[in-house]
């Protein structure tokens, strides 16, 4: 039986047998104690986080709601802290999917190769200006014909300079009526403005737009009535951890490695080493005397 399979005969057949678990175990998802799992909120969407591995008991969930240990096992603060980081992680999101589709990124659609153009209108307007001062000299020389010939390819590039000038202010009709992409400001997912009805509400009513509208109302609910979550930091969460961690273990009775030696401990330490080494030193030479009398 796949894992798949199991996880959804387990489903079935949950509220009609009892899975002998406690809901402080450690293999129960403690997320779903609270309210929902966010893992099973975006299975086979873009912002798919994964399986969750962990038992997901329904009875286990009620049994915690009515038992005086709600809100006091931390579960709630690491709920809601996990919802503000989804929250913030889709903020940024947001963020940049609005970067790529910027009037920057709009222009190469709008008016493509319009750097490549401006880029020859500046060869072609230095090639003229080199023809006129080359006419120039000509005509002081006396070469008449000469400069005659190169004058009148002057002001064929000069045409060809205000036609191509022409085409790069140029947009094409095409690329103009082209269908700019816009952002879902709820879970982040591009959208075609402008789209069929039908599209735009498969896409509301899909997992991953109705997961994030979940999360937000479920965060909204609690911070309106007086609940705070703790920022999140992403490395100073875990260098406070660590140091409330040595905190504890400094308080504690164990001896500091960084405490400073007293003078007797260094002497007594540097005694013993010296102990040490005289008596691998005798050992080596009673060893190596045997080992000669043998030849």
């Amino acid at each position: 039986m796949t894992d798949m399979a199991r996880q959804l005969l387990q489903e079935l057949m949950g509220e009609f047998q009892d899975s002998g678990k406690k809901y402080t175990d450690a293999d129960v998802c403690k997320d779903h104690l609270v309210d929902f799992c966010p893992n099973q909120q975006f299975i086979n969407t873009k912002a798919d986080l994964g399986p969750c591995d962990l038992l997901h008991d329904d009875k286990l969930r009620y049994a915690y709601q009515k038992s005086d240990d709600r809100g006091r096992l931390g579960y709630e603060d690491a709920f809601y802290h996990r919802l503000q980081r989804l929250s913030q992680d889709l903020q940024r999101k947001v963020r940049r999917a609005i970067e790529r589709i910027t009037i920057e990124g709009d222009e190469q659609l709008v008016n493509p190769h319009k750097e490549e153009k401006e880029e020859r209108a500046i060869i072609l307007d230095v090639r003229i200006k080199q023809a006129l001062q080359q006419v120039q000299e000509l005509g002081e020389s006396g070469k008449v014909e000469e400069a005659l010939s190169i004058f009148n390819h002057t002001e064929r590039l000069k045409g060809d300079l205000v036609a191509l000038k022409k085409r790069i202010d140029h947009v094409n009709p095409m690329f103009k009526s082209e269908k700019r992409l816009e952002v879902c400001d709820v879970c982040g997912a591009f959208l075609v403005p402008n789209d069929a009805s039908k599209r735009l509400d498969a896409h509301k009513e899909g997992k991953q737009h109705q997961g994030y509208i979940r999360i937000q109302a479920v965060l909204e609910e609690y911070k309106s009535k007086g609940g705070h979550v703790r920022e999140t930091r992403g490395d100073d969460d875990r260098r406070a951890f660590n140091g409330g961690a040595r905190r504890r273990y400094d308080n504690g009775n164990h001896r500091s490695r960084s405490r400073t030696r007293s003078p007797s401990h260094q002497r007594d330490r540097r005694r013993g080493y010296d102990d040490r080494r005289n008596s691998r030193h005798r050992d080596n030479s009673r060893r190596y005397g045997r080992d000669d009398r043998r030849y």
